[in-house]
């Protein structure tokens, strides 16, 4: 196992009256993200300068025309 792992237990194997685990167990810790690679990360800042560069463009042409250009 690779990154942080804890012990874990499923509540049927707790013991009621002493609190304690009879079956514990180590999983890997949640991550909220999905692990991204290189070609992952590429495309999403792609995407972001694309978005950025649309925006850019739409403006100039929108000021182009106000000024009647």
């Amino acid at each position: 196992m690779t990154g942080t792992v804890y012990l874990a237990c499923d509540p049927a194997n707790v013991d009621a009256t002493t609190g304690h685990c009879s079956a514990p167990y180590w999983v890997a810790q949640p991550s909220m993200l999905p692990p991204l690679d290189a070609v992952g990360g590429a495309a999403i800042g792609v995407a972001i300068l694309l978005t950025w560069a649309t925006a850019y463009s739409f403006r100039a042409i929108a000021s182009a025309a106000s000024r009647g250009s």
